[in-house]
């Protein structure tokens, strides 16, 4: 044994400092793991652990961290995906570990660079604010200037108001312009890059370090000198990483740096007064992204038939399968316009002023090469698509991402440097981590499976409906509300209903609203009544209201007591192949001649539904149902899965008329 695992048992083990500390027990599932961590940061080897709800794992990943940090002299980087995690590590679990360890070690969190004001670009719009915009914003800019000087980050998100998107873009910290060259020490970012390097503990979020990950210096590092890597919440880093290699260019976006140049409207922009000629080219260049934008609106019209299938968003993505399908009448225009900005930057002599239009400049070029891959399909491992919005904005998009990153991360995450460490409560299929593994390109990485510390056998009760239609059947929609009411009625509301359908959930709300009225029951539902936060914290405060949710409703919700009781899951959560990525993806794998089903639709549904019937038991002393309204469970051989996807316990039938009859020989 070490002197790191020493220090583990100490902290965490049957006589350590956790189990005599007044709140806190001994779990012996939180020592495994921590001391599985303190094992890989150890030996610099990669590990994958799925650690269910109510393990601690944050504390068991988070000691281990903070201590080979310090001994190391090293940063940990924790990327979660959720704000409420972040928020937790920050205010409770990190100030915790200083008290156990009785060290105080630098930790902070780390957002996207264009979330922290630059005071440079500040005094720069303050002092060119008749030039560059169209609008008076003085009064905006001095308030900013006067927050600046009492603000201790910098971040817009403790801005005591929000500054309209024209004045932030022109204030906030951009590549190529905030620099340590321009800015010094007196840049909030540039401070808060400082801060972390010399931090043991740096949290950020998943979509923030995908972002950054392909752009580290060296292969030595992730992000900073001498840095490893936790990645909690793992069980949503493909969406993550895709989305952060992906690329996308619209129309709003080129229109928005091409009017940071010169816009018409009131003649102003970092190019004010433009001559006559760069003017003109700037009028043209507008035309050109208004044609070529509408020529894709009416390709996307004509590749999805002209009409909106099964009452489909009109904002849905039409994915795209062939090169050029509209002619590159923008290409030409705008490289002709960066030269005319290249030559009128050269004659500017205000730094200041040239910097700002060289990152302008250096964006558009940016975005000419994006998109010049994406009319071509330059990658042949990604899916390409067209996104057409709602009016009045009717913003369209461009959009590429890959359908597999596994042969993207592998060389980035899971090298021969490393660690890197993956946890979730949720990442085995099939009582293995494989799955996941090959997903994610951590093929040569360590697993653990912890066991569940809760008593499911008395916490918790499974039914299922075996007398519902199958949910392709047109029957389906018109016994789901009954059945539904079946269940709320069990435990008096106190109940989240999960949907894969927004059309079937708001059937299904019309259909129980005056039923719900009459048993005094409160429904609440996903984008009818108020944003997300809101929502889940009425759903808390009203412990007899009933939720009715879809996607982001199945994962990330933590509703521990009384106002949880049932989880109604109303139907097996498999991906609808709809979105271009999806399609792509399936299609990739039915070449390669691997089953699509077996190898990705299946396990991915099985993954969401743990995470949904989670949300039940979140600690010792919950105890609740777990509904399932799809006759699939019975019907289908991959039934079997989903339920030995499930802690053992009781499984039940719930009738046609409502009632419970006990199926003793079946356990999960």
């Amino acid at each position: 044994m070490t002197a790191f695992s020493d220090t583990i048992d100490t902290l965490l083990g049957p006589d350590g400092v956790i189990a005599r500390h007044s709140g806190f027990a001994f779990r012996e599932q939180q020592h495994t793991m921590a001391q599985a961590i303190a094992h890989a940061l150890e030996t610099e080897q990669h590990l994958v652990v799925e650690a269910p709800t109510g393990v601690g794992k944050t504390l068991a990943y988070l000691l281990p961290a903070v201590i080979h940090a310090l001994e190391n002299n090293r940063t940990a980087v924790i990327s979660t995906h959720t704000k409420n995690l972040q928020d937790q590590l920050l205010q409770k679990d990190i100030p915790l570990a200083r008290a156990l360890l009785g060290k105080d070690f630098r930790a902070l969190a780390m957002k996207g660079r264009r979330n922290y004001l630059c005071v440079t670009r500040l005094e720069n719009a303050i002092a060119y604010a008749g030039s560059l915009f169209t609008d008076d914003v003085s009064d905006e800019l001095l308030r900013l200037k006067e927050w600046s000087g009492m603000s201790t980050d910098g971040d817009v998100g403790t801005c005591p108001f929000v500054p309209r998107p024209e004045v932030w873009d022109a204030v906030c910290s951009e590549p190529g312009v905030c620099t340590p060259r321009a800015c010094g020490s007196r840049c909030f970012y540039q401070q808060l890059r400082e801060r972390a390097r010399r931090s043991a503990i740096v949290v950020m979020n998943h979509a923030l370090f995908f972002s950054l990950l392909p752009l580290r210096q060296t292969e030595d590092q992730f992000l900073f000198d001498n840095d490893f890597v936790i990645l909690d919440e793992a069980h949503l880093i493909e969406q993550a990483a895709g989305n952060a290699f992906g690329e996308r260019v619209s129309r709003r976006g080129l229109l928005s740096a091409v009017h940071r140049l010169y816009h018409r409207k009131g003649r102003k922009g970092l190019l004010a007064p433009a001559p006559r000629g760069l003017a003109s080219g700037i009028r043209g260049v507008e035309e050109c992204i208004e044609d070529f934008f509408a020529e894709y609106a009416g390709a996307a019209k004509r590749l999805r038939g002209g009409a909106h299938r099964d009452g489909a968003r009109p904002e849905q993505e039409i994915r795209v399968t062939v090169p050029d399908i509209v002619p590159d009448t923008l290409s030409g225009p705008l490289q002709e316009l960066l030269h005319k900005v290249g030559i009128a930057e050269e004659q500017v002599d205000d730094v200041a002023r040239k910097q700002e239009i060289a990152a302008v400049r250096q964006s558009l070029e940016r975005s000419l090469t994006v998109l010049q891959g994406i009319m071509g399909l330059n990658n042949p491992r990604a899916a390409y698509w067209i996104e057409v919005g709602k009016a009045p904005n009717d913003n369209i998009v461009l959009s590429a991402a890959p359908y597999e990153v596994n042969e993207l991360l592998a060389p980035r995450l899971f090298a021969d440097r490393g660690p890197t460490i993956l946890t979730s409560a949720t990442l085995s299929v099939d009582g293995s981590l494989d799955y996941i593994k090959e997903r994610l390109g951590a093929g040569q990485a360590g697993d653990l499976i912890l066991d569940t510390p809760f008593d499911f056998a008395r916490q918790m009760r499974v039914w299922l409906a075996r007398f519902m239609p199958e949910p392709d059947s047109p029957d389906y929609q018109r016994a789901l509300p009954d059945a539904i009411m079946h269940c709320i009625r069990a435990t008096h509301g106190k109940a989240l209903v999960l949907f894969t359908s927004s059309g079937v959930m708001h059937a299904t709300a019309r259909a129980l609203g005056e039923k719900l009225e009459d048993a005094g029951i409160r429904m609440l539902v996903q984008g009818a009544d108020m944003q997300r936060h809101a929502l889940l914290e009425e759903f808390k405060r009203d412990v007899h209201s009933v939720l009715l949710g879809l996607d982001s409703f199945w994962m990330g919700v933590d509703v521990p007591g009384e106002a949880l009781e049932h989880v109604i899951i109303t139907r097996l959560p498999f991906a609808v192949p709809s979105h271009p990525l999806m399609e792509a993806r399936l299609e990739d794998l039915q070449r390669r001649g691997v089953n699509p089903f077996r190898a990705f639709s299946l396990p991915e549904a099985i993954l969401k539904f743990r995470q949904g019937a989670g949300r039940l038991i979140r600690t010792v002393t919950d105890t609740g149902i777990v509904s399932i309204l799809d006759s699939r469970i019975f019907t289908k051989p991959y039934g079997r899965m989903f339920l030995g996807a499930l802690p053992r316990c009781r499984i039940e039938i719930l009738t046609r008329d409502g009632d419970v009859e006990p199926l003793d020989a079946f356990f999960v």
